[in-house]
């Protein structure tokens, strides 16, 4: 009998060779990991073992009759059997577990093992029908499955028995060591199992027992962790490439100076001399110091004020620290460049694009495997192959989600949640950070409350992985002991010269809190017509406040408005036409939220911003003078109250961290930007002190356990990691501002919503994902209740209803009194 893996419309697929491959290829995977001995041996296994419940007849007429029915589920059976393998191999009680893990949830998240074990006490349950119905349920179904295995036992064992050899074979000719158990008698170890499996999962719960008795709370190694993940990762990512049919993508290389090439033939310096020297003293810093760095040193930082040229001189870093370990590794690790913002990540995406395709021939035919980018918003594309069409959209998803590339530009929700997190789909490129080099930049974007959890992450994942990390800030936090880290840009005297040189704004506070009425009678007294000027509020009620009495006071001002009430459309249209008035000389007022604090490429000649964490203000500063076309730009703190009289801030950044920048901020009324390292320095002391550490203890807790989501009694589950809150009040509606805006509506109604199956609607969606995401914001809920229906996945907003909703100016008309602030 034949027995098959997969279908794809009328081809089918051959389990046995499925089973071979994703055990290969695990192998292949696994021996680059730096613990490879550890894991070897158990993702063979869990590559071999992972489907062994398709064997069961129940799928096979699933899969080729469409017979749909309970006891097709094959993970739990075959986590079973792949278990029974790992015993069978010698291998040790966390080997058995983790191949279990990863094998049960192969096409799930990972959850919590303790919902999927049993007692020896339970069992007696399962017999008088008293164990919780879960359990209960899947034991049924198992046993179903062994009666059915054991009719056509000599079948099975013959095609185990062919796919074994094969994989013998296979493994031998890469000269990879062969796991013993794979050279026992297979229909003896089948009938062995039939006999014993009960015996076998039972084990599995004292296993886990023990595993937890041993552990402690104040016992957070994240050994176990990295070591489960890993195999899950690489049992995933290889079962859905090879399910997926993707072929595979041949290496790139690329010599380490394409960034001096670049800069030499192609790159124009732009600015005042002296901050053009100042990004040369940077670039050839980072270079220097690179290179002459131990390689075993896994820390680097990159530390300069905001515009000294930190992009292009960290990506030069990299280049040559790539080139150098590959000397010793015998391949180039990959550089992955995690930022916190869509905007930056497209921007600093184009810099990479330009440097790549103005020095490598190849690039513009083939450029996937050089250069990726992914987030939520890029689009779904890969191209590899010369004189070839692109791949398909599933293949492609597949490699874009597995990093397939030499160089990884992302999120810091991407890369985080990848580190920590219980995602499927997230944990498919887990393994791809193995010996990269982890670039992260603006890591105080980062919330505080995860600070201790991150950087434990990460130092644990430098060691386990043999990874290198760069930070680079131009208000970096102290995640670094003395020595830990080598600074790129020089030694601290270089850095202080740095915000010396380029002291291009002051920053005033006005004393006294203020109503937003009262910051624009003292703004329109302070108005200049020969200055440009930008205006940061804490909260979009503010702002739209802010510049609806404005604009009534002064209506023949040139006055914008920024925020993430209007559509992203129209925020990219604003954007780019601020840009052209500012390179003209006009001087426009632009009133915004903190949209505008990184990332958007702007110079103003004077910013006010309402009191906000002392980094944030520094940011707000870097859009102030950026280019030294005047000798000091002027950057104004107000501290806005709301009608009630209390403090905005707070509600959007939390008490303690405004209460830490006020306590910074008392100290005198006028700060130097050479002095913004050493305000940044007390802040982040002071947070650190204050802020509630007690989130991420739970978290490197459960971590430890290998608890991904957590139990009754648990306090947090890996799972509960959220880099980005949920805001639950909140929900996404599209605009239909335009015909654009329709044509693409209809589009998802007729192709998306109408798809025949998931695929479909997914290759569909995908087509119009990047216009489609630029009609949509977040409100309130409350506000659009009765109104508009909210029931509906996204919740549409017709041509006829847009003046009744949406303000051309500042968006979403927000009529409900509280639901301002979001």
């Amino acid at each position: 009998m034949v027995y098959y893996a997969h279908r794809e419309q009328k081809a089918l697929y051959r389990l046995g060779a499925h089973l071979v491959f994703v055990a290969l290829k695990s192998a292949e995977d696994i021996i680059k990991l730096p613990n490879e001995k550890e894991l070897l041996f158990p993702g063979i296994i869990a590559g071999f073992g992972h489907d062994f419940g398709k064997y069961t007849t129940y799928f096979q007429d699933y899969l080729l009759k469409e017979q749909t029915n309970p006891y097709k589920d094959h993970a739990f059976i075959s986590a079973i059997w792949s278990a029974f393998l790992t015993g069978k191999e010698g291998l040790k009680d966390w080997d058995e577990l983790m191949v279990f893990m990863s094998v049960l949830w192969h096409h799930r998240d990972l959850g919590n093992i303790e919902e999927y074990l049993i007692s020896p006490l339970e069992m007696e349950d399962y017999y008088e029908k008293a164990l919780d119905p879960n359990k209960a349920r899947r034991l049924e179904i198992i046993e179903q499955q062994i009666k059915d295995l054991k009719k056509h036992a000599k079948a099975v064992s013959f095609s185990l028995n062919k796919a074994r050899q094969w994989l013998i074979k296979m493994l031998s000719a890469k000269d990879l060591p062969v796991p013993s158990v794979l050279k026992q008698n297979w229909e003896e170890l089948l009938n062995e199992f039939f006999h014993d499996w009960k015996d076998v999962y039972l084990s599995l719960y004292k296993k886990w027992r023990k595993f937890y008795r041993e552990k402690t709370t104040k016992n957070q190694e994240l050994n176990e962790y990295f070591k489960m993940v890993s195999l899950f990762s690489v049992l995933i990512n290889n079962d859905k490439l090879h399910s997926g049919r993707v072929r595979e993508v041949k290496p790139v290389d690329f010599p380490s100076n394409l960034v001096v090439i670049y800069k030499e033939k192609h790159f124009t310096p732009s600015g005042e001399p002296k901050i053009v020297n100042i990004r040369e003293k940077v670039f050839e810093q980072a270079a220097e110091r690179i290179r002459n760095a131990p390689l075993d040193h896994r820390f680097f930082t990159l530390t300069a004020p905001t515009g000294s040229g930190k992009t292009l001189a960290v990506i030069n870093a990299a280049f040559i620290l790539r080139e150098r370990l590959k000397e010793i590794y015998g391949t180039a690790p990959k550089i992955i460049y995690a930022l916190p913002f869509t905007s930056i990540i497209d921007q600093t995406y184009e810099v990479m694009h330009q440097i790549f395709s103005k020095t490598v021939d190849q690039f513009s035919s083939t450029p996937s495997p050089y250069l990726l980018k992914h987030h939520h918003l890029s689009e779904i594309f890969y191209q590899d192959r010369e004189e070839e069409d692109m791949r398909a959209f599933d293949e492609a998803m597949l490699l874009i989600e597995s990093w397939k590339s030499e160089v990884v530009v992302t999120t810091f929700v991407q890369l985080l949640h990848t580190l920590i997190g219980n995602r499927n789909r997230m944990l498919k490129k887990f393994s791809q950070l193995n010996r990269s080099i982890l670039i992260m930049d603006e890591v105080q974007n980062i919330p505080v409350e995860y600070w201790p959890l991150v950087i434990k992450v990460l130092k644990e994942a430098a060691e386990y992985f043999d990874l290198r990390l760069i930070l680079m800030t131009a208000t970096r936090p102290e995640w670094f002991g003395p020595g830990e880290a080598i600074e790129l840009a020089g030694e601290a005297q270089d850095i202080i010269g740095y915000f010396n040189e380029l002291s291009r704004v002051r920053l005033k506070i006005e004393g006294g809190e203020k109503s937003i009425e009262d910051a624009v009678k003292i703004f329109v007294n302070n108005y200049k017509k020969d200055k440009s000027y930008l205006v940061i509020s804490n909260t979009i009620r503010s702002s739209i406040e802010f510049y609806e009495k404005l604009t009534k006071l002064m209506p023949e001002a040139d006055v914008y408005y920024l925020s993430t009430n209007i559509i992203p459309l129209q925020r990219e249209e604003r954007i780019k036409k601020i840009k052209e008035i500012l390179r003209k000389g006009e001087k426009p007022i632009v009133i915004s939220t903190q949209v505008v604090e990184a990332g958007v490429d702007l110079d103003f000649d004077e910013v006010w911003r309402d009191i906000g964490p002392i980094d944030s203000v520094i940011q707000a500063a870097g859009r102030c003078n950026r280019n030294f076309k005047h000798d000091k730009g002027t950057v104004k703190l107000i501290e806005l109250i709301n009608e009630k009289g209390e403090i905005m801030a707070p509600s959007v950044y939390g008490g303690v961290h405004i209460h830490c920048a006020k306590q910074v901020f008392s100290e005198r009324r006028e700060f130097d930007e050479k002095e913004f390292p050493v305000l940044v320095e007390q802040f982040f002391e002071m947070v650190r002190e204050k802020k509630d550490q007690s989130k991420s203890m739970g978290l490197l807790e459960a971590m430890s356990y290998c608890r991904f989501t957590k139990a009754q009694n648990d306090t947090y589950g890996v799972n509960d990691f959220q880099l980005i809150k949920n805001r639950w009040d909140l929900v996404s509606i599209y605009v239909a501002l335009d015909d654009k805006a329709e044509e693409v509506w209809d589009f998802y109604q007729r192709e998306v919503i109408k798809a025949s199956n998931r695929k479909a609607r997914w290759e569909a969606f995908y087509k119009i994902k990047k216009d489609f995401g630029r009609y949509i914001i977040s409100v309130p809920a409350k506000v659009l209740i009765n109104k508009v229906d909210i029931g509906k996945t996204i919740p549409y907003l017709s041509r006829d209803l847009v003046d009744e909703f949406y303000d051309p100016n500042t968006g979403f008309k927000l009529k409900e009194e509280g639901a301002w602030i979001y």
